[in-house]
Formats: structure tokens, sequence, C-alpha cells
């Protein structure tokens, strides 16, 4: 028993600390008394053996003391275990005091009354059938009965929110509890008893602990797990209750992270929670996902935003930390409440993340067209792996002509998807999807091929093509064998790398800068012709193009918004087509529409030319019709 009681009490000290970041949700009173009674008690026994075995203690003293602590521990254990199982299921208790009546009432029989009649423990009426003994078994016995039943019955009611294993661990807790305390009625060896408790309180500490923690360590909410199930218990026990699932964030909170630390980042996430916390009532269900992304299920009645912006000087008084958190979120009101809660959240966070750059703006609602944009991407997602396989990526050409002659003298590729279901769909609508999620190089090394290919059959022909530029995404250049790819495609059709012209916009330049200008120095050395596209898109363009390494220069179409109407703006393009002729290196200027336009840009003495004006981007048998025509 002693060896028992010693691993019992270190076990136990062990996990007294561990176990209390239950306590944020469940509530610290009664993970702590588990905790503290626990121990007291192994070595309150420790103790009790020794004085017995070695100081001669009275026997009847001794089991007296023994049992009457053995009961107490029991009892206050079962209460402990209600009360943890009423926390874990978020059960709102009418009149929380009455739970804790049957407890004392029991305590002050144990402690006060049953000492002084010597009823149940003394040797000389040890094993005697009495009215008083009868009574109190009984009585103490539906005291206990009745934690049980609550506790067990709360846990598998809300099994849902529990998790798989948490409510088969509660109900074997208390039931083992309960079973000391009726073997107690039953067997005079309390060594047996006293040891066969302290292995299972350990035992069962260890499992509530390792079954399943509900709560985030940082901010004391629900964690995703938890709060998905939660959220399905919801909605099946109270279904004539309407519910809105809301996602919370706060805009360029990786810049308070620089400029504060870490540590207060995480304090003003534990601040907002609390916050939360303090604002909703017990209905709502709150959850950290993680970053800076709160979750909560909300009753109809009880959905209110949390201001749109928050004051770390009225956070923190006299800090001096002057700076103001933006917060914005998604809602999205549940209409489908069989759908994964899963679904629900990507629902509203579709919601939210339509706003993350208005910032005037803190809520948006997922409405029905908010249900179309999000079904379209959800099908683009889960179908653009198909697509490729039965090639609905097809490759468009927008002609680029020379400005003096009107010839086409290049040509541009771009990507179209010829859907089944949905016709011709934007590459507008996919791109800033697939740039996201990462598959856009997959995406671009199939297109490069589809215009290598297309290349190569027009020249069996016997049809002369001119040089076609394929686009580079700023994750294409990240690949460490983007080089190997292209000459690969250059060999596998039999062209030359003059053949092809790479594409890559000013923000790759801008966003990579020096780490990538090598992997662009090598395709030009093996003979590709670099342009970048979209110049003056970005806030530091002539400082880019300065040390970019790049053959063509693209000025951005929107230098020709009201061109001819706009002195300052023909200042601008005339002195980037002055530029490029310094330099010795030609230009193209996009989106050009009107005749206006074309003479304008032709009398300054710009190059090439692409636009609406001369062509749309037309079909691969469309262009090979233009330039046979050409």
């Amino acid at each position: 028993m002693i060896t028992l009681l010693s691993l019992g009490i270190i076990a136990v000290g062990i996990l007294a600390m561990r176990v209390r970041s239950l306590s944020r949700t469940v509530g610290i009173v009664w993970i702590s008394l588990e905790v503290y009674v626990t121990i007291a008690y192994i070595i309150f026994i420790w103790v009790l053996n020794t004085f017995y075995k070695y100081l001669g203690l009275n026997e009847d003293f001794y089991y007296v003391t023994a049992v009457t602590g053995f009961i107490i521990t029991l009892s206050t254990y079962l209460l402990c275990a209600y009360k943890i199982t009423v926390g874990l299921v978020r059960y709102r208790e009418k009149a929380p005091f009455l739970s804790i009546v049957p407890f004392a009432i029991t305590l002050i029989y144990i402690l006060v009354l049953n000492p002084i009649n010597h009823i149940a423990y003394y040797s000389e009426v040890r094993g005697t059938v009495t009215i008083e003994r009868i009574a109190y078994i009984v009585i103490s016995t539906i005291i206990n009965l009745l934690y049980v039943v609550s506790s067990i019955a709360l846990a598998w009611r809300h099994h849902r929110r529990l998790g798989k294993f948490a409510p088969s661990v509660i109900t074997f807790i208390v039931f083992l509890d309960f079973l000391m305390l009726i073997l107690n009625y039953r067997n005079e060896d309390f060594g047996f008893m006293g040891a066969a408790f302290a292995a299972g309180v350990t035992f069962n500490l260890v499992m509530l602990y390792l079954v399943d923690n509900p709560t985030d360590p940082k901010t004391g909410l629900y964690t995703k797990t938890a709060f998905m199930r939660a959220v399905k218990e919801d909605l099946i026990l109270n279904p004539k209750t309407e519910y809105k699932m809301c996602l919370l964030d706060i805009r360029d909170f990786q810049d308070v992270n620089e400029r504060f630390g870490f540590e207060k980042g995480d304090d003003i996430l534990r601040r907002i929670a609390a916050a939360m916390r303090q604002s909703f009532s017990w209905e709502v269900e709150l959850a950290y996902l993680g970053e800076d992304n709160f979750v909560g299920l909300f009753p109809e009645d009880s959905y209110w935003m949390l201001q749109g912006t928050l004051k770390l000087n009225e956070m923190y008084p006299g800090e001096d930390m002057d700076y103001n958190l933006s917060l914005y979120s998604g809602v999205y009101p549940i209409t489908d409440r069989t759908m994964n809660p899963i679904l629900m959240c990507d629902r509203a966070r579709f919601a939210m993340d339509s706003i993350r750059y208005e910032y005037d703006k803190h809520e948006r609602i997922f409405d029905e067209g908010l249900n179309r944009s999000f079904e379209m991407q959800a099908y683009m997602l889960h179908n653009c792996d198909r697509a490729i396989h039965e090639h609905d990526f097809l490759p468009y050409f927008q002609p680029i002509y020379d400005a003096k002659t009107k010839k086409i003298c290049s040509a541009e590729a771009l990507i179209r998807w010829k859907d089944k279901q949905y016709g011709l769909i934007s590459p507008g609508d996919f791109i800033p999807i697939f740039e996201r999620n990462g598959f856009i190089t997959k995406l671009d090394v199939y297109m490069w091929e589809a215009v290598c290919k297309q290349i190569s059959e027009w020249r069996n022909e016997g049809i002369l093509v001119p040089p076609i530029s394929v686009n580079l995404s700023r994750r294409d250049l990240q690949m460490e064998n983007l080089y190997e790819v292209m000459l690969d495609l250059i060999k596998k059709y039999h062209l030359s790398p003059l053949d092809i012209k790479l594409e890559i916009t000013e923000s790759a330049f801008v966003a990579e800068n020096q780490r990538f200008f090598g992997t662009v120095d090598v395709l030009k050395e093996v003979g590709f012709r670099i342009l970048m596209d979209d110049f003056g898109s970005g806030y530091s363009s002539f400082n880019t193009f300065k040390d970019a390494h790049v053959d063509v220069l693209k000025a951005d179409m929107k230098f020709m918004d009201g061109i001819e109407s706009s002195e300052k703006g023909q200042i601008v393009i005339n002195t980037i087509v002055e530029m490029t002729k310094k330099l010795d290196m030609p230009i193209v200027v996009e989106g050009v529409e009107t005749e206006e336009q074309y003479e304008y840009l032709k009398s300054i003495g710009c190059e090439m030319i692409q636009g609406y004006y001369f062509s749309r981007p037309v079909p691969a048998e469309e262009f090979k019709r233009m330039i046979i025509e050409n």
C-alpha cells in the first residue's frame, strides 16, 4: 500500500500543474480542490500509517480516522467530478449552491455525529447492525448516487461536445468512487481500499488530462476541435434556436508582434478573449483558432459585433502604446443545420476575407451573392486537377503589333478555362485562388508545355510563328528546378529559347528582389528573353527596374486610362518611352484600345503595342489564321 501511495503522490504532484489548464473552462476551484484533496489524502494516509506502525497509535482511533478520511475524500471527489462535468459540458446550473448541500450534509454527519456516537467503527460495535448505521448507509448512498447519476447523465447527454472518450472516462471515475464507497461498508481491511483508491484516482487524473483538453492554453477559449463538437451539439439539442457563426480577425496583427513583441501580442489576444467571454452570455460558444483568429456560435438574440477598433492605450493605460487594432468579421447565418461545422466556418471566413482590405468595413454577412462566389470557388478548387487532366485549360493568344507596320511581331499566351459546366471561366476568377493555394505553379508548367507544343505543331505545318511570351508567377520563381523545366520543354519540342519569352510581373521582382535575380540571369544566359510585365504598377518601379536584368519593358495598361485628355499621363508615358530608347531596350505598351491612343504612342516612338484596338485574346485556331494572313 505504501508503495502505491508513494507512486500516487508523485504522479498526482506532476499532474497538479498540468491539469489546471482545464480550469479556464470548468472552474479553477473544482480542478484545484480535486488535485489538492487527492494529494492531501495520500499524505494523510502515509503519515497515519507511520504513526500507527512506529508510535503505537490506538487501533480504534486509527481505524475511525482512516475510514473517515477515506469517505470524505471519496465524497469530495464525487462532488468535484460532478462540478467538472458541469463545466466541461457548459451546463448552466439554475441553483449551483444546492449541488453542494448533499456533500455538506455528508461532511457534517461523518465528522460530527458519527465519531461522537461511535456507531460505525469502534471494535465493540464494528459489524453490528443498528438503525443509525443503516440510516447513515442509506442516506449517504442516496446522496452519492445522486452525484454519480447526475455526472453520468450530463456526460452522455453531451457526448457530442465531450468527444469520443471523455464520457467513458467520467463514467469510470464516478463509478469507481461509488463502488469503493459501497465496498467500504462490507470490507474491514482498509489497507486494500486505500491502495485501490490511490491507484484509481491517479489513473483517472491521468486519463482526464490525456483524453481531450478542450481549452486553448493561451486564451482559455475552446480549441477548434472542441468548438466544432460544441456546435454540432448545440444545433441538435436546440432545434428551435437560430444560430450565427461569426469569425473574427485582427487586421495586420503581425505588425503588433513586430512593434511590441510576441509576448505583448499574446497578452493582447488573452485580453480580447477575456473581453469576449465577459461580454457574451453563457449560451455563446467561443474558440481561438490560432494566430489572430477567433470564432463564435451565437444564438440569434445574443449576437452583436465587438467594436470595430480597439485602442491599445486604453487596454494598457500609462504604457505609451498609441496603436489601434482594426477588427473585422464574417458572419454566416446557419440555414442548413446538417452541414459540417467546418464548412460553416469556411463560409464565415469567406465573408470575412471579402472585406480584408476594406478598412472602413468591420463586418460582412454571408449572403446569396457571396454564396454563389463561394460555391464557384469551391468548384474550381475541387476540379482544377481534373481540368488539367482533361485539357480544359486552353492557351489563348493576344497578338503584339509593330507600331509602325501594324504587323504581328509577337504574342502573349493567356490561359482560359473552358469548363463543361460553367463554360468559359475568366482567369481573373481562378488565378488569384490558385496563387493562394499553390496550384498556380502546376498550372503554369502545364501552360508552358501547351504553348511549346502548339508552336511546334504550327512549325511542322510550315507556319512562321513569331516569338510567344508566357507568364511566370512569383511562385514559379521559387521553383528550384525552374531552369531545368524550361530547358526540357525547349528540347522536347525542338524549339529555341528565342521562341519563348518569359514575362515576370514587376511585383515579383519587388517581392523577391535579389534572391531570384540569379535565376533570371541564368535563363537569360541560355537565350530566353525576359520581359518585365506591368511596369508602373508597383510603388518602386524605377528602383526595381534599375536592379532587374530584363530585355523588354511592358508598360502597365493603367497608363492608357484617359491619356488622350491627360497632359500628366502623356508626360509620364513619354518619359518611360524615352528612358527605354536611351537604354536601347524595346518597350511594349499594353491596354491600347482606341485609334487616338495608338496614334499618340506611335508619334512618341513606341515600338510595340498590345490591346483591344488590334485584337482581344483569341483561341489557337484564330491566332493561327491571323499569323498566316500576317
